[in-house]
């Protein structure tokens, strides 16, 4: 069946007003009135429909596509040109010497990184450990296997494996020992590492004896000279508000003082950021910092929920921003940090499917404040060294752009004296650059 180009580009422009009006409409909406929630839903609803049609024509192969034909298409909008099926990437080239200079420069300089998940940093070794320590079978060509995941469906399986194999709290010694040798060798001297309970209790472990556990290893890291690692309690949309209540309580009870704040993770479709509004207020009026995954699975309302409904003081991916203007200049105005996961946003797909077509060339050049993240360092095969190398490479970031990028990682940081952080770091990185001449 043959499709007319044109044809499809006005349906795009088509459902990009449509998207326009409904937001507008919606944001009219009374608020605390006993309807709007049902017709917030509604409004949701009927956009993310209309952007599911829209990514659907967007996702259409083009047969031989011009290169003339290639330019205007891409020329139209990122958020549009990140998600155009065209093959138009060469074969990847080995580097050049510059190239090689600048990746190992890289790696040697000092950085944080405020978006990771401790269970997407288990190696297939340490995996292979705990499951040793809690005397279970397995084949580890199995275990092999599971890494090697293709879809979004294979990668669920893995984490959940995952999860499911700590059986109990001193399989954190092993898994951190993992987090620390990941740590060092990216030269990452400060993190803020998220960790999910829900499951770990509901298989039977006691969350007060993990949170003793990790705030121990913690602590004796930082004392023995390695980096300063803190964590942040995920109270997942995927069980729900009631179940992101119990996880709060928790963390108010263990009261460990590397436990510093809550992220909202799981399955973004499945829970509405309003629907934890009074989780994260109790949240605010106890002390605790607050993040948000939003805008990876959903569109910007959800990132504007996020900001405006649970105040959160950071936001994880937000790849869907830019689809919004007026959210973009509020994420501007309000200077609030984007976590920056560049491989995770391309292998999930959703809004970018090449390096060179993510949005954060946009927000970095409009002035939003970006910070450079892994997510899942071993599961995606990648570590933040490597994470900034595609942003010199792919995204055009020049050197001191890239410092300036882990500046900004350092006072998006929860911790007390980020001045005094960057201060150290930066003279390490001039010194860096002084030797590498970049």
């Amino acid at each position: 069946m043959s499709i007319r180009l044109d044809s499809v580009i006005q349906r795009i422009r088509g459902i990009e007003r449509e998207v326009d009006d409904l937001q507008r409409l919606k944001n009219k909406l009374p608020l605390e009135r006993p309807y709007s929630g049902t017709l917030q839903v509604a409004f949701d609803k009927s956009i993310n429909d209309l952007l599911n049609e829209k990514l659907g024509l967007e996702q259409l192969e083009i047969d031989a596509p011009s290169e003339e034909l290639i330019n205007e298409v891409l020329s139209v909008d990122m958020a549009t040109a990140s998600r155009i099926r065209v093959d138009r990437e060469k074969p990847e080239a080995e580097l050049t010497a510059k190239e090689e200079k600048v990746r190992e420069f890289l790696r040697k300089i000092p950085k944080t990184e405020i978006h990771l998940h401790m269970e997407a940093c288990i190696s297939r070794d340490t995996l292979m450990g705990v499951l040793d320590h809690n005397k279970e079978q397995y084949d580890p060509e199995e275990v092999e296997k599971l890494y090697k995941f293709s879809n979004l469906q294979e990668f669920i399986k893995l984490f959940l494996f995952i999860i499911d194999s700590i059986k109990q709290p001193d399989d954190f010694e092993l898994i951190f020992h993992n987090l620390r040798t990941y740590m060092e060798h990216n030269n990452v001297s400060y993190a803020e590492v998220f960790y999910a309970p829900s499951r770990l209790v509901q298989n039977g472990l006691d969350f007060n004896e993990v949170a003793q556990t990790l705030d121990k290893l913690s602590r004796d890291c930082r004392l023995e000279g390695g980096p300063d690692i803190r964590y942040l309690v995920d109270v997942s949309r995927t069980f729900g508000a009631e179940n992101a209540s119990k996880n709060l309580q928790r963390v108010l009870k263990a009261k460990c003082n590397s436990h510093i704040g809550i992220g909202l993770g799981g399955a973004e479709l499945m829970g509405p950021a309003r629907d934890f509004k009074d989780v994260f207020a109790q949240a605010r009026a106890e002390g605790l910092f607050r993040v948000a995954h939003a805008g990876e699975d959903d569109g910007p309302w959800s990132v504007r929920d996020a900001v405006e409904i649970l105040k959160a003081q950071r936001v994880g991916h937000g790849t869907s921003v830019i689809q919004d203007p007026s959210l973009m200049e509020l994420m501007k105005e309000k200077q609030i940090p984007i976590e920056i996961c560049l491989t995770s946003n391309i292998f999930t797909g959703k809004y970018v499917r090449q390096e060179k077509d993510h949005p954060v060339r946009r927000y970095y050049d409009d002035g939003l404040v970006c910070t450079v993240n892994t997510d899942d360092p071993e599961i995606f095969n990648v570590d933040l060294s490597e994470e900034f190398f595609k942003f010199y490479k792919h995204l055009n970031f020049t050197i001191p752009e890239i410092v300036d990028l882990v500046r900004q990682g350092v006072y998006s940081t929860f911790h007390g004296e980020p001045s005094k952080i960057w201060k150290g770091m930066e003279k390490e990185i001039q010194n860096l650059r002084q030797q590498y001449q970049l």
